[in-house]
């Protein structure tokens, strides 16, 4: 009977670990940044529920215990190495809570970290991995066909215009999203190519997330694709018996493969100036490289302040979350026409090199290299073929060149680590469950009270942030239909009360909402300067109390 329990517990958790994947279709519309915040809070609140379960289970099986693998030890490592650099940082309590915009900071790292544990942990068999991949696939074809119908103008996409951004809310972070799809299609379609149904299936994902791909104009995701296939096709051209085999054929189409691969860009960069190129916006964008174009010199110049930053601190960097500081301390009166603000070097390397100084950005670089080793091991201990690990491999490459020109979030962080699990996974279809009576009770005496203990924690850690966000935006529907000043500092003031995080967007928006009262003729003149004075005693708290940002 307790064997039995168990098994509905490593369910429950297994279960927890295959819904997770389709996260990104949630659009929390009631919330603040709905995008962003709903996915987040609905992914920590998943992770400490399932985690608890989790615990139980290792402390009665071993087998439930990650392997202490050079995976598992460099992913430790560098989030450990976060963890200090968030503790010396320039803001502790920013970097650990984050905010609403982002939702990032060590305790989303952390949440990542025991994500990362549990698969690594608990998928131990092929079946276990092809689930998860599905369901993640499934959700990945449900956001390409929401983006499609924002292309035939069905749906409106978040930003406007002509690229599409699906469920995800932004076309760049949508690129981001569809190039690990893409490579998991292609993944799917070489592990399943003798079956023709399966076959046809993929090979019409791939193509059709490709397709999405190009609507996004997402240049830097594209470039990534573009490379990482170049090398990959030059790979194959060179070294095909080794990765596939000297009896199959297809080493001339690699090479037809590889000509057009160089051929296209050549073209397409030969006749940007024409009628063809420019009647299409996409393809306008996706042409236009100019080092003189003005996202492009954005970049070099953002990429120079945060080198300013990194000089100040180049150990542990600045913690995560105050990328601000830099950009205020060290601003380009050149950006002007840019964004008036920014919270990322739009480059993983100077975004870790802020955050976490050369410690941290060593640490990331390390969980590549050792990413790729493994999957080397498995290609050696005929896990996978050669092709497959070829495959895994580019994954990891263009996820890492197109973070070259913007950075991570929820989205992308969900599969880099489910892939980093995978990378190190090896197929175990027996498993041991001899265990003592005493260690069988973990599962129940461990395990659920820790359930408990999480869904307590949770009203501080997720519904209090929820209620004040939702309450803040209570707040500005009421100052948008111009109702009463006591009204509005009520509205305000109850959003502070919840003590969160959150606090710090409240107290924005505050300040956003006093810079239109100013000049408001809704309110009268007294009115005004309640809200006004009201507005800066709360917002001078900001730099009084031990959360300032300093």
């Amino acid at each position: 009977m307790k064997e039995e329990g168990e098994k509905i517990l490593a369910g429950i958790v297994k279960i927890g670990l295959w819904l997770i994947p389709l996260l990104p279709l949630y659009i929390a519309t009631s919330m603040l940044f709905p995008y962003i915040t709903g996915r987040n809070f609905l992914f920590r609140f998943l992770v400490e529920i399932i985690f608890a379960l989790w615990i139980g289970l290792a402390v009665a099986r071993p087998v439930y215990r990650p392997r202490l693998t050079p995976l598992f030890k460099a992913v430790t490592i560098f989030v450990v190495i976060v963890f200090l650099a968030d503790v010396l940082g320039a803001n502790l309590y920013r970097s650990f809570w984050g905010n609403y915009e982002r939702m990032e900071g060590f305790l989303t790292i952390l949440h990542f970290y025991l994500y990362f544990i549990m698969l690594l942990s608990m998928f131990r068999t092929r079946k276990d991995w092809v689930v998860f991949f599905h369901f993640s696939l499934a959700a990945s074809i449900i956001i390409s066909f929401y983006a499609f119908f924002q292309r035939l103008g069905v749906l409106r996409s978040i930003q406007g215009g002509f690229r599409v951004d699906g469920t995800i809310g932004n076309p760049t972070y949508l690129a981001a999203y569809l190039l690990f799809h893409i490579w998991l299609s292609a993944l799917l379609l070489k592990q399943f190519w003798q079956r023709f149904g399966l076959r046809f299936f993929y090979g019409s994902v791939l193509l059709f997330e490709l397709l999405i791909l190009y609507f996004t104009a997402t240049r830097g995701a594209v470039l990534a694709l573009g490379l990482t296939v170049f090398l990959i096709l030059v790979m194959l051209v060179w070294k095909w018996n080794e990765i596939v085999s000297p009896r199959m054929p297809g080493r001339k189409l690699a090479g037809i493969g590889l000509a057009a691969v160089i051929l296209i860009p050549l073209i397409l960069w030969s006749v940007r100036g024409t009628s063809l190129v420019q009647s299409s916006e996409a393809l306008r964008r996706l042409t236009n490289y100019s080092l003189s174009e003005g996202t492009i010199q954005a970049r070099f110049r953002i990429w120079k302040v945060s080198w300013q930053g990194v000089l100040d601190r180049p150990i542990f960097g600045w913690g995560q979350e105050n990328y601000y500081l830099v950009f205020q301390k060290y601003y380009d009166p050149r950006l002007y026409d840019q964004e008036p603000w920014f919270d990322r070097s739009h480059n993983i390397v100077f975004d870790w090199l802020v955050h976490a100084g050369f410690a941290g950005l060593l640490a990331y670089l390390a969980i590549f290299v050792v990413a790729f080793r493994e999957v080397r091991k498995r290609v050696l201990r005929n896990n996978i073929s050669g092709g497959e690990g070829l495959m895994l491999a580019a994954l990891f490459l263009s996820y890492f060149l197109q973070n070259l020109f913007v950075f991570d979030n929820f989205n992308t962080y969900l599969l880099f680590f489910a892939f980093l699990a995978y990378s190190g996974f090896t197929p175990q279809d027996s498993v041991n469950r001899e265990s003592s009576r005493a260690s069988r009770r973990g599962v129940y005496y461990v395990g659920l009270p820790l359930v408990v203990v999480v869904l307590i924690a949770s009203y501080s850690l997720h519904l209090k942030p929820i209620w004040e966000g939702k309450t803040l935006i209570g707040a500005l529907r009421i100052y948008q239909a111009g109702d009463s000043i006591e009204g509005l500092i009520g509205s305000f003031q109850k959003a502070l009360a919840y003590n969160t995080f959150g606090d710090t967007e409240v107290k924005e928006q505050m300040g956003n909402a006093a810079r239109s009262i100013i000049s408001d003729e809704r309110f009268n003149l007294e009115d005004r300067k309640k809200f006004i004075a009201f507005t800066v005693k709360e917002t001078r708290s900001l730099t009084e109390s031990p959360r300032a940002d300093v």
